[in-house]
C-alpha cells in the first residue's frame, strides 16, 4: 500500500513538472514597455546572398545583389522621432556601402560586441569625411520571441549602434533608426548559426539627391 502511494505522488509531480515546463515562457527575454506603433509600409531588398552559396559567417561578406524586392508594414517606435532631424526625404539610399560592416548581436542583447566596434569606426569615419551624408540604422532579430518583442528588441539595437555612433562624434541628427525584428532573416534556417546571422544591425547610406 505504501509503495502505492508513493508511486501516486511521484506520477502527480511529474505530470506537474512537465505542465510548468511546457506553459513557461523563454528565459532571458526582458519584459519591454508598451508602446504603440506607428505603422508604414516600405519597400525594401530582399535577405543579400551569400558569395560562392552556403552560409556565409556572422560579418562575412554577402554579395550587394540580394533577392527581389519585399513590401512590409513596420511599426515605427515613436523613439525615432527625436532622431533624423535633419531629414529631407529625398535622400538616395546607398545599401551596398556598409554591408561588410553588418553588426552581430547575442541572443536578447542589444549590446554592440567589441569585435564589431572597428566597423562602427569605420562607418563613423566616412560620415565625419561626409558631412552632408546620414545614415540609417536597420535592426533585424532571429525568429525566437513574439513579433511585438522582436520589434522592440530590433529597435534597441538599431538605437545602440546609434549610440555608439554618438559616442564618436557623430550627431544624433543625421541617424534615423528603424527595426524589422523578424520579418527580414538574412538566411533561412532554425539552426543557431541562422539564428547568429538574423540577428544583426545594419547600415544603409541616405546621400543627397543632388
Amino acid at each position: 500500500m505504501r509503495k502505492k502511494v508513493l508511486t501516486t505522488v511521484v506520477i502527480v509531480v511529474g505530470i506537474n513538472i512537465l505542465t510548468a515546463c511546457k506553459n513557461s515562457k523563454p528565459v532571458g527575454l526582458t519584459k519591454i514597455p508598451t508602446v504603440t506603433p506607428v505603422v508604414k509600409t516600405v519597400k525594401v531588398p530582399g535577405p543579400a546572398q551569400p558569395l560562392g552559396g552556403g552560409n556565409p559567417l556572422p560579418g562575412g561578406n554577402p554579395s550587394a545583389g540580394g533577392g527581389g524586392p519585399t513590401i512590409v508594414e513596420i511599426p515605427q517606435d515613436p523613439i525615432n522621432q527625436a532622431l533624423g532631424n535633419n531629414f529631407s526625404g529625398n535622400d538616395i539610399e546607398d545599401r551596398a556601402m556598409f554591408l561588410a560592416q553588418t553588426v552581430h548581436f547575442d541572443f536578447d542583447s542589444t549590446a554592440v560586441r567589441p569585435d564589431d566596434l572597428q566597423k562602427v569606426q569605420i562607418v563613423a569615419q566616412h560620415l565625419i569625411q561626409n558631412p552632408k551624408h546620414s545614415l540609417m540604422i536597420e535592426g533585424h532579430c532571429d525568429e525566437r520571441g513574439t513579433e511585438d518583442y522582436n520589434i522592440s528588441l530590433g529597435e534597441r539595437r538599431a538605437l545602440a549602434v546609434a549610440d555608439e555612433l554618438s559616442r564618436l562624434g557623430i550627431s544624433p541628427d543625421r541617424l534615423r533608426t528603424t527595426s524589422y525584428g523578424e520579418k527580414l532573416p538574412m538566411t533561412d534556417g532554425s539552426t543557431e548559426q541562422s539564428y547568429a546571422q538574423n540577428r544583426r544591425g545594419e547600415f544603409v547610406l541616405l546621400k543627397p539627391a543632388n
